[in-house]
């Protein structure tokens, strides 16, 4: 009996440390799973050296050549903005926007996945308008105004485009964070200043204004050749009206205010304009921004814009 139980016992004692084995083994096993599921989730997971804006950029490229390459798209790469461009229609001969210039233009902004998020009112012939050099005042994405300067007057493109850290990357529902987008561009018309006043003197019927060197449109309305001519140094009460060429007013004065006139006081193209006139004239003026408010601009008056004045003489002394 006593032999019996000893048996008993150590087949027992076998069976326990074979199944504290098999337990251990299985926790081993385990463990080494976890192991080898955590590296290849590491070898897969973004740089963690790599900035957030660089990955997502870097994502947006490999989506937009996938798109290219889905759709058969002869896109070129602008190395200096990084957008992909396909002209559906090339203009050679159109004129090439420059800084100053003003570009009319018509778009369908839209996710690669063909969801439309924004346009121009293209049905209502209402174009987008932008000055190259002051986007801002435009109220332009970084990303379409990259694309318009690779178009010239006349031309149809597709852009593709990454993100831009200029662009708000907060998102919203229709185009989230770090969305590349597709535009669809044409491009009405590419105006320079001088191009812009020629455009509006014809409009307004001014063309008999006479051009001064400075580039200053002046026409007298109203003449009184019997008054005195006003001098440099005397102070004019004047009555004015200014508008951009838009026919937005940004000032206007009915009663008079005072004015120093040739000492700076005022903007170049009025010192210019008002030893031209009498006492009691009046006369439109038409003025490019290097003799007004310049390549800056002073709100609401936008940078590079030329301007119209209607000006009366009250009186100078």
């Amino acid at each position: 009996m006593e032999g019996t139980i000893r048996v008993r016992r150590k087949n027992a004692f076998r069976k326990t440390n074979e199944m504290k084995v098999t337990k251990n083994w299985q926790k081993w096993t385990f463990a080494v799973s976890l192991i080898g599921l955590f590296i290849a989730q590491w070898s897969c997971a973004p740089d963690p050296g790599e900035a957030l804006n660089d990955r997502k950029r870097r994502e947006n490229e490999e989506e937009i050549k996938a798109y290219i390459a889905k759709n058969n798209l002869n896109a070129v790469k602008d190395d200096v903005t990084g957008v992909y461009i396909v002209k559906t229609k090339s203009v050679p001969t159109g004129q090439t926007p420059v800084e100053g210039d003003e570009m009319r233009y018509y778009f369908v902004q839209q996710r690669l996945d063909g969801l439309v998020v924004d346009s121009s009112e293209t049905a209502a012939k209402i174009p987008g308008i932008v000055t190259i050099g002051a986007p801002t005042q435009g109220k332009i994405t970084a990303r379409l105004y990259n694309g318009l300067q690779l178009l010239k007057e006349g031309e149809e493109a597709i852009i593709l485009a990454p993100y831009d850290p200029t662009d708000n990357k907060s998102g919203n529902l229709l185009l989230p964070a770090y969305t590349p987008v597709r535009y669809d561009i044409k491009v009405v018309s590419v105006r320079t200043e001088e191009e812009q006043i020629q455009d509006y003197l014809v409009a307004k019927g001014l063309t008999a204004a006479e051009k001064t060197t400075s580039g200053l449109r002046f026409l007298l309305t109203q003449a009184y050749p019997d008054s005195a001519l006003v001098k440099v140094g005397q102070t004019a009460k004047i009555k004015y009206k200014g508008t951009l060429l838009n026919g937005n007013q940004f000032d206007a004065n009915s009663t008079g205010a005072d004015f120093s006139v040739g000492t700076g006081a005022v903007i170049a193209a009025w010192d210019e304009a008002l030893v031209k006139m009498r006492e009691g004239e009046k006369a439109t003026i038409v003025l490019p921004s290097a003799i007004g408010y310049g390549t800056a601009g002073k709100s609401p008056i936008p940078p590079y814009a030329p301007l119209a004045f209607d000006i009366e003489i009250v009186s100078a002394n």
